[in-house]
């Protein structure tokens, strides 16, 4: 461990230890208003606002890649203080599907007290949490499915009692389902089926969680998504609208995910503006999506605070300075999107300070 990271999880670690947080389990909880799209957190109207870490991944003792192993490396209080700097009130935790699935070949009987551990440290923090299912590249595992299917069922059915009693928990079931950049209606059929098996098995099980499923193309699509059903109504969607051919405009992201939000409480539970993505979109259509989110009431997890090499923040020594586009080439140097992220979570601080909790029956979580 780098010496400035070092001295950083130190200053982290004492903080912790003298009092940042409140109890967790009874603060941060998580939901959907009865009968809408709102979501909810502590009862009062709720938009997302937190970063993204893969830092726990992989089990501790598991070879990675370089850049997922230096992010093991440094999270931890880091990662807390991390969120905590940019005015976070969540925080997405990936964690890896093939070490959690107990007929894996690589399933690792230790790994989830690690996932409980990280999910403890930032409950105690007064995050909320989404623990969110990756099985791509980053596990350093060929991937046994694209869409959810049985490995990801046995996977939850293995986690979810863990955090069942922790309404402050959401879970994100599959990140990133995959598919042609047209999903067919068969592919959103498999999706469909996929999805409801995992929420009929969590609820049959007792768990009353907040769900979230990721739309297809990798979470780029929810236009077309069928119905799924939740008898708790404590379902939202996801999307991650990283910027492509079509979805750098407004009219591109209506017609992925604007219009089903009018319908559905829909998160981006992912989103970043690396240097490959400016030649799609710069500065101004960064800027120019988080407007559209927030007139949509839609929220945002940024992504990339622990990459080795973040478009979200560099160091000054100890201390966080985050990326900007001021005066700099959107693929430049320290460009990044950093700045404007924390605007808008302070902006969105600001505004649930204003808003009074929903009447309690909204805020039920009977079956219907």
């Amino acid at each position: 461990m780098s010496r400035r990271w070092s001295r950083f999880v130190v200053a982290g670690c004492l903080a912790a230890t003298v009092g940042w947080a409140g109890a967790a389990g009874d603060t941060g909880v998580l939901g959907v208003q009865s009968g809408g799209r709102q979501l909810l957190r502590d009862c009062k109207p709720w938009v997302p606002h937190g970063l993204s870490f893969f830092g726990r991944l992989l089990p501790s003792k598991r070879p990675a890649d370089p850049s997922t192993g230096a992010a093991r490396e440094r999270y931890g209080a880091t990662a807390i203080e991390l969120s905590r700097a940019i005015g976070a009130d969540v925080v997405r935790l990936q964690i890896g599907q093939p070490f959690l699935d107990p007929q894996s070949p690589e399933f690792d009987k230790n790994y989830l007290g690690e996932v409980k551990d990280a999910v403890a440290q930032a409950r105690r923090a007064g995050f909320s949490v989404v623990l969110s299912l990756q099985w791509e590249g980053r596990t350093g595992v060929k991937p046994v499915e694209m869409l959810p299917k049985a490995s990801a069922l046995r996977a939850w059915t293995a986690v979810a009692p863990a955090f069942a009693n922790d309404l402050g928990i959401a879970f994100e079931l599959f990140n990133e389902p995959a598919s042609p950049p047209e999903p067919r209606p068969g592919v959103w059929e498999a999706w469909r089926a996929g999805h409801q098996a995992l929420i009929d098995t969590l609820r049959r099980s007792g768990v009353r969680n907040l769900l979230i499923a990721d739309g297809l193309r990798g979470a780029q699509r929810l236009d077309g998504a069928p119905a799924l059903n939740d008898p708790l109504g404590q379902l939202a969607y996801a999307v991650h609208p990283y910027f492509g051919a079509e979805d750098n405009s407004p009219t591109g992201w209506d017609q992925r995910f604007g219009r089903f939000a009018s319908t559905h409480p829909v998160i981006v539970t992912e989103w970043g503006h690396a240097a490959r993505h400016c030649e799609r979109g710069g500065a101004d259509t960064a800027e120019q999506l988080l407007g559209y989110l927030a007139e949509h009431r839609i929220g945002v997890i940024g992504y990339g605070a622990d990459e080795v090499h973040s478009r979200l923040l560099r160091w000054d020594g100890d201390k966080p300075l985050w990326s900007s586009y001021k005066n700099r080439p959107c693929n430049g140097a320290a460009a990044g999107p950093g700045e404007l992220l924390q605007a808008w979570f302070d902006k969105q601080t600001r505004e649930a300070a204003r808003v009074a909790a929903v009447a309690p029956a909204a805020c039920e979580r009977a079956a219907r």
